[in-house]
């Protein structure tokens, strides 16, 4: 009686499904405001120390995946029961929703996740430990990154859950907003600019979150999932994400004191994709899954910009 083996797994085959866990094409989410914040210190305070800021940023890099991949365990119900989101069953990129589908797919073990996620936050702490001891990065660089291992782990992580209660989106907003002040702190020390500059992409942030649960509605309702927008319902919250965009726009205005007027204008581009992601929400095609779709894509872009410019900005100064 002959038998057959299955063919090996190629080390690709193995590895992929981790690179793609780790959405590693929306880490600059985090590495951007974190340049943002590096340049404004090298702007303002005249020198950037290149140790710190390389320490910081692999730091920040192990953060960003431990968040990322506590996510994908904790929201595997959710996810599983989400056949609307934006890709799809199988489509993973910048734009989609509803997670990477590895968990839901078996591609990688759930445990394994759960280890790797634990794993990325224990390694950023020594890096903190380093920082704030031997590169004498001033004593907010531990609270900061304990600050953004709370909300990273307890984003979607019992017995927390903001993601499950209406708390999600300002977890968002505090967490990706003070990168801009942690990037500049740890070069520079504490100032108000930071946390100035800071306001239109901590106000963005939340936003698209909002934005990109839309399509993931009747996944987030029948799994408990009580975000605003489920609490609230599309129609009130996209005229919140209206309102909360024109804010974003807005409050790049301060900028306009430390960069010429050219160079302000830069940092305004953002704005062109912001406000189409706006328009098909205001007249409620939201309804429509192509105009919905089609928000949600100028809208991540537009608000991944937003760091981009003014970083641009800030360099060609003025």
């Amino acid at each position: 009686m002959s038998t057959t083996t299955a063919p090996r797994a190629s080390l690709w085959q193995r590895v992929r499904p981790w690179l793609e866990l780790q959405e590693l094409y929306k880490h600059p989410v985090a590495q951007l405001p974190y340049i943002l914040g590096a340049v404004l210190a090298w702007r303002l305070g005249g020198s950037l120390d290149w140790g710190l800021f390389f320490v910081g940023m692999v730091a920040l890099f192990l953060l960003t995946d431990g968040t990322y991949v506590s996510n994908e365990y904790f929201d595997y119900e959710n996810d599983s029961a989400n056949d609307d989101r934006i890709g799809g069953a199988h489509q993973v990129g910048v734009t989609t929703t509803g997670g990477t589908r590895v968990l839901v797919q078996g591609l990688v073990k759930r445990r394994h996740a759960l280890i790797f996620s634990v794993a990325c936050f224990a390694l950023a702490v020594p890096l903190g430990l380093w920082m704030q001891f031997r590169m004498d990065s001033g004593p907010l660089t531990l609270p900061l990154g304990a600050l953004g291992i709370f909300v990273g782990w307890f984003y979607s992580a019992p017995p927390i859950r903001a993601a499950y209660r209406g708390w999600g989106e300002a977890f968002m907003a505090v967490g990706f907003g003070l990168i801009v002040f942690g990037a500049y702190y740890i070069q520079h020390g504490f100032s108000t600019v930071p946390l100035v500059v800071l306001l239109p992409w901590a106000v963005a942030i939340p936003a698209l979150k909002i934005l990109r649960e839309f399509p993931d509605y009747e996944a987030d309702v029948a799994t408990g999932k009580r975000n605003l927008t489920v609490q609230f319902g599309r129609q009130r919250m996209a005229a919140v994400y209206s309102v909360m965009i024109v804010a974003a726009i807005l409050l790049i205005a301060p900028l306009s004191r430390l960069v010429s007027a050219p160079a302000f204008l830069v940092a305004l581009l953002p704005a062109i994709l912001l406000i189409r992601s706006v328009v098909p929400m205001v007249r409620g095609q939201w309804r429509d899954k192509a105009r919905l779709e089609a928000a949600c894509a100028s809208g991540f872009v537009g608000m991944l910009t937003i760091p981009l410019a003014m970083t641009i900005a800030l360099l060609i100064g003025g």
